[in-house]
Formats: structure tokens, C-alpha cells, sequence
């Protein structure tokens, strides 16, 4: 498998198509190519369509059923389009050109393979171009950025930064294409350079470059009538616009058309971030919390600021200086330098271009650079630490230990070295997560699809608090072995240069000398890595020799534990042999004793008061047993008086020639059955005093 094709799709007629009709002389580097939810969309400048691919399924299936779409636009595309950007939802395109921005309305998609249209071929989209007018037939106002509005609950705003310091915020409702508000970012250009379409304040640095959307914020100034009602506070998207001076403005763009949006700026910065000659050229916001600002410059400079709030005071000053500087300033913490070229000689690189910036979603404070001279992956290391520190879970480190950790910057993919005029400039790139890996187009028409890990290769081992507490000696030995050897390692082994997978232009033609600038640079590249080998060699060493110590040191305290051991076993067994004569022996005193009580209980002639209730309860049941017994006697008369009586009774009936009514005969039934169940609870109640009394 080619190492540079993780995802294997230059195996696929998409990117075969889009080589075959790259145009030739491509400098400028572009970003036509986004993957949204697992499906690829590039662009055909042959057929000016949209190239569309459900990568997810043609790499399950490995692309024998599954084809790449034409999306054509009803309406025609007449400018250079620069930029592709789709929506979270997949309802809705932007093709984007330094002219022009045209919408496409994406149709549903489809089973089984998540195509349009069923897989049609060919499927045309509606389309809609906002602002035609203004945007290709003005000399001056151009695009400069396009982004969905997130805060959009139908995904359907779009918000456009143009060069003459306008913010545009637009919708697709209803089949139909809406221009809603203008937001000023500051003065508009008026007058151009002669012969160029610069203008004046662009030349200074003072029109907006690019712009970004920050987490939302809790409105609790401006509300509608049904949230006064209900007393619920509105969500406003903050957008950070970058200059070209480096300054950076804040606007919230409400969705609501009642809502005033107020534009706040320069936003206070505790830097002065480069000079006239580093124009600043892309600005992304960190999800994070507190927001981090990563704002890069034309030179390969990357500044990395914290968004926090003023303190009153300090805000007081800033209204009275610049009238409305916000309630927020930035402070930079640290500066990255991309190397724009690899540097062959140690010449200073003064190579200059437009960089790109692209948040991955994988990987909290990592993101990507792309530019004319390749792709660099951006890791802020510090990010994990301070949102620790912040939300409480890690109090106790100070903010100097956590800023201290310096930021890496790698080189993924180079396309240019430091002395040739040669490039070869990416024009897509996107980020694909299932795996999590890098799709990028290169002008000459190569693909690279790199596979990116989505979290640390060793993650920082925390201690418990307990050890913490127990280890206060600050000796050096008890210092490295207490930090985390593989972190240790793997410091010593991080390179402080890397060698980029080289795709240079040219077409593979390249002088001698090129080649040996190449070949010298690789191989001081490897010098200093065998030299980090050496270093971790003579580390592990300095380990080994600690672990030796500290064993023979155990293996002596180990003969004295065992000694320690023995003689407390010696002990344990007499001991539990004289437990055993005290307790026979407290056995027994305890029979003795029990005798003892027995003999003294006996030699008494009263009786106690115990036997005293017993024999009172005694003569009680004799009384009522005296009772019963004469209650028996009694009813047994009583039964044999009856007996002879309905003997007497049996015998005058028989001689009496009527018989009884049935009313007398069933009272006398009634009353004789009453006797005799009343006899036989008595006999029952003598039975259970006999038992109780155990009386034969």
C-alpha cells in the first residue's frame, strides 16, 4: 500500500477525473475539496461541477459499486472559484471565488450507498449566486471569506466577509436566495493603486482578511418579547474578524432582525503582532474554554492568544482611548514558526504566501496549516493543563509551569524547498474521521491521504495525591524516579526537525543541486535524531544503574523484613499458647463458679421472689381448675338429665300418634348443637390448662 495513500482513493475515477483536467500553472493555493458526514466534494474544472463521493461506502465496498456524481449548477459558474464549503446538515454548498459565491441546493440522498438522486450520473442542483452584481463586476470588492452561520437552526446562513470591510449575512429559504443585513468592520475603500486592484487601505493592512465564528455567549441585554415574558436570556455567535494589520474586531451578527449587532475593536492585544511587512491572513477559534485565537501571518508566524475578560479599569482606559474596544482582550501567550520551504542551506527563508487554517474535530487544541509550501499539523500543548486549571481539577500547578509547555508544529507534506522557485501549492484540503485521516489535493493533480492519530502515543501519567504527599525529599534520585520514565524518553526523543513527505513541483525535474541540498538536509535530520538515540541510551544506562542500586538496597531490607518475620512468628506461637492455658484455665474458674451458685441457691430455706410469683401463679390456675371442674360436674349432670329427658321425651313420642312441628324441631336441634359445641370448648380449655400445668 502507497504510505502516502492512507485511504487508498487514487485507486478511484474521482481523483483520476480531477487530474486529468487540472489546469496547468496553478500558484495560488485554494481549498477546493471538503468532506461533510463521510461524502467528498472537489471541484471539475473541466465541467465546472461539483465531483461528489461517498468515501464511507466506497471504501467499505472498495469502490466496485460505488461511482462518483456530477453535481451541475443550473446556474453557471463565471468565476474562479477559490473555495468549497458545505454545510453540517448536507442541504447546502458554497462555491466560493474571490468574484462570486454560488449556492448549490444539495438533493436528499439515497440508500444504498448514500448517493443523490439514486445514483444518477449527473444530478443538477439548484443554484443561487448572491450579490452577482456587486461581487463580479466590481473592480475592488472581493470575496475574502465564507462560513455557515452556526448558529442557524436550519443551517441555512450564510455569512461572507468581503474587501471592502463589509460582513454580509445572507439565507436559502424557501427555494429563494436572502440578503439581510450589512455589518461595516471599518472604513470603506475608496480610492486603488493605478494599474492594480489593490487598494489603499488594503495596502496598510486596514481591511478585513478573515474571520471566524467564537462559542456562544448569553444575551442578557437584548431579548424579544417572548423572552421577557419568559425570562429566558437569547445565544449570540461572536465573529472575530482578523485585518491584515493583525488586529482583530468583534461583532455578534444576530439571526434576528430586531437585534442590533454593535461592532467592538480593535480587540486590546498585550503583543505588537509583526510589522507592516507580515500581513496577517487567517484567524480560527479554538473551542475551548477559556477561547483560544490562533491567528497566522503571511511569513509562517503563528500567534496563539488567550480571549479573556477586562478587568473595570482596564476597560475604562480602553473605551476613553479607541471609544469602543469591547470587554475583552487578547493575550498571546506564544508564537509558532512554520517552516514555509524546506530549508536545504542555512540561508534565512524569506518565502512569504497565504496560509489557511482547518480545526480538527478529533483532537482538542490541534489544527492544520496548509499553504503554498505544504501542510503542517499545529498541536497547543498547554490547552489540556489550562482547562484542567481552569474548570478547578488541577489547582495546584502554576500557570507558569503550564504555559511553559511549548506548542509542536510538524511538517506533514512539503511542496517547496527554501531555494527554488518551484511550487506545488495545495488546492484541497479536508479532514476525513472515519479513521481519522487528511485528504489533500496537490496542483500537479497527486492525492495524499495521511492517517493522523486522534489522541497523545503516551499520555501523562498523574499521580495520587497520597504519593504526592508522601514524596516531599527533593533528592535527584527520588526526582527521575518519580516522573514518568517513557514521558521522559519520549521527550529526549522528540525531534526538534522533521523530515515532510516531499511532493515538489517541476514534475520531477530537478538540478544536482537540489537533489544535494535534499540528500544533506535528510541526512543532518538524522544526525541529530541518532544524537536524541544516544541521549535516551545514556539515560536508560543512568536508569538501569538507579534500579540496581535500589534493588540490592531492597533485597537487604528484604533479609531483614524475612529475619524481622521469623522471630515475630516465634513469638505469635508462644503467645497464642499461653492464650490457650488462660482460656482453659478461665473455663474452668467460670464451671466452678456456676457450681458455686447452684449449691448457695440450694442451702437457701425462703424462697425467692421468682419462686415466690411462680407458686402464686400455681395456686391461680388450681383456683380456676378447681372452677372448671365443677363447671364439668355440672354439665355432665346437665347432659345426663337431658339424655334421660329425651329418652323420657323419645318414649312418650313414640306413643303419641302426632309428631313435632318442623319450627320446634329445629330450635331443638339449634339448642342442642349450641350445648354440645359450648361442652366441647369447655373440655378443650381443661385440656390446655392440664397441659400447661402438666397435669396427667
Amino acid at each position: 500500500m502507497n504510505y502516502t495513500d492512507y485511504l487508498r482513493l487514487n485507486e478511484l475515477k474521482i481523483f483520476k477525473s480531477v487530474r486529468d483536467h487540472l489546469p496547468k500553472g496553478l500558484t495560488r493555493s485554494t481549498n477546493l475539496l471538503t468532506v461533510k458526514d463521510g461524502v467528498l466534494y472537489t471541484w471539475d474544472f473541466a465541467n465546472n461541477c461539483v465531483l461528489t463521493l461517498n468515501v464511507k461506502a466506497a471504501r467499505s465496498r472498495g469502490g466496485d459499486n460505488v461511482s462518483h456524481q456530477n453535481l451541475l449548477p443550473l446556474l453557471p459558474v463565471l468565476f474562479q472559484p477559490e473555495f468549497l464549503v458545505a454545510n453540517d446538515s448536507g442541504t447546502l454548498l458554497i462555491v466560493a471565488g474571490s468574484s462570486g459565491i454560488l449556492v448549490m441546493e444539495l438533493p436528499a440522498r439515497y440508500p444504498p450507498y448514500g448517493a443523490f438522486e439514486n445514483n444518477k450520473d449527473v444530478v443538477y442542483c439548484r443554484s443561487h449566486i448572491l450579490d452577482e452584481r456587486l461581487l463580479f463586476c466590481s473592480d475592488v470588492v472581493k470575496v475574502r471569506q465564507v462560513r455557515f452561520h452556526p448558529g442557524s437552526t436550519k443551517n441555512c446562513h450564510i455569512l461572507a466577509l468581503t474587501s471592502d470591510n463589509m460582513l454580509r449575512l445572507y439565507s436559502i429559504e424557501n427555494g429563494t436566495a436572502l440578503s439581510h443585513s450589512t455589518y461595516q468592520m471599518g472604513e470603506t475603500p475608496v480610492g486603488v493603486f493605478p494599474g492594480t486592484r489593490t487598494s489603499y487601505l488594503a495596502a496598510f493592512g486596514e481591511v478585513g482578511v478573515d474571520f471566524d465564528f467564537g462559542q456562544p455567549e448569553l444575551d442578557l441585554d437584548t431579548r424579544s418579547l417572548f423572552i421577557k415574558e419568559t425570562n429566558f436570556s437569547t445565544l449570540l455567535w461572536p465573529v472575530y474578524v482578523l485585518r491584515g494589520d493583525g488586529s482583530v474586531y468583534s461583532v455578534n451578527v444576530p439571526l434576528d432582525k430586531k437585534t442590533k449587532a454593535t461592532v467592538r475593536g480593535p480587540i486590546p492585544k498585550n503583543i505588537s503582532q509583526g510589522d507592516a511587512k507580515e500581513e496577517a491572513c487567517a484567524i480560527i477559534c479554538v473551542n475551548t474554554s477559556p477561547e483560544v485565537v490562533c491567528v497566522a501571518n503571511s511569513n509562517g508566524t503563528i500567534y496563539h492568544s488567550i480571549l479573556l475578560p477586562m478587568e473595570e479599569e482596564e476597560r475604562d482606559k480602553v473605551k476613553r482611548q479607541s471609544g469602543n474596544g469591547g470587554n475583552k482582550e487578547l493575550i498571546c501567550f506564544e508564537s509558532v514558526e512554520l517552516e514555509l520551504g524546506l530549508s536545504t542551506t542555512t540561508e534565512d527563508n524569506c518565502y512569504t504566501c497565504p496560509i489557511f487554517l482547518h480545526k480538527d474535530e478529533s483532537r482538542t487544541g490541534r489544527y492544520f496549516a496548509t499553504h503554498s509550501a505544504g501542510i503542517h499539523s499545529v498541536t497547543i500543548s498547554c490547552l489540556k493543563d489550562l482547562q484542567s486549571f481552569v474548570s478547578g481539577n488541577n489547582a495546584e500547578v502554576s500557570m507558569d509551569d503550564i504555559f511553559n509547555q511549548e506548542s509542536k508544529a510538524e511538517y506533514l507534506v512539503c511542496t517547496k524547498t527554501s531555494t527554488s522557485e518551484k511550487t506545488n501549492p495545495i488546492i484541497g484540503f479536508s479532514l476525513y474521521y472515519e479513521p481519522t485521516a487528511l485528504i489533500s489535493i496537490l496542483a500537479n493533480g497527486n492525492l495524499i491521504s495521511l492517517g493522523i492519530l486522534t489522541a497523545e502515543i503516551l499520555p501523562k501519567m498523574e499521580e495520587s495525591k497520597e504519593e504526592e504527599d508522601r514524596e516531599e525529599v527533593g533528592s535527584p534520585l527520588k526526582k527521575m524516579l518519580r516522573e514518568p520514565f517513557d514521558s521522559n524518553i519520549q521527550k529526549i526523543l522528540m525531534r526538534s526537525s522533521n523530515q515532510p513527505i516531499l511532493k515538489l513541483g517541476g514534475e520531477g525535474k530537478h538540478s544536482q543541486k537540489e537533489c544535494y541540498e535534499l540528500l544533506q538536509r535528510a541526512s543532518q535530520v538524522f544526525r541529530e535524531h541518532f544524537e536524541n538515540h544516544t541521549r535516551a541510551r545514556e539515560e536508560i544506562e543512568k536508569r538501569v544503574k538507579a534500579l540496581q542500586m535500589m534493588k540490592e538496597f531492597q533485597l537487604e531490607q528484604l533479609e531483614r523484613m524475612n529475619a524481622s518475620k521469623h522471630a515475630l512468628q516465634e513469638k505469635a506461637e508462644s503467645l497464642a499458647e499461653k492464650y490457650e492455658d488462660i482460656k482453659d484455665k478461665q473455663n474452668e474458674i467460670m464451671k466452678r463458679c456456676e457450681k458455686l451458685l447452684v449449691l448457695v441457691s440450694q442451702k437457701k430455706s425462703e424462697p425467692s421472689d421468682a419462686e415466690r410469683e411462680y407458686l402464686k401463679e400455681l395456686e391461680q390456675y388450681m383456683d380456676k381448675i378447681q372452677k372448671y371442674k365443677e363447671s364439668i360436674d355440672k354439665l355432665k349432670m346437665k347432659v345426663g338429665y337431658q339424655k334421660i329427658q329425651i329418652a323420657n321425651w323419645k318414649a312418650l313420642e313414640e306413643k303419641k300418634v302426632s309428631t313435632l312441628s318442623q319450627t320446634h324441631s329445629a330450635t331443638i336441634k339449634n339448642n342442642l348443637k349450641e350445648t354440645s359445641d359450648r361442652i366441647a370448648e369447655m373440655v378443650k380449655e381443661i385440656g390446655e390448662y392440664r397441659d400447661r400445668l402438666k397435669l396427667k
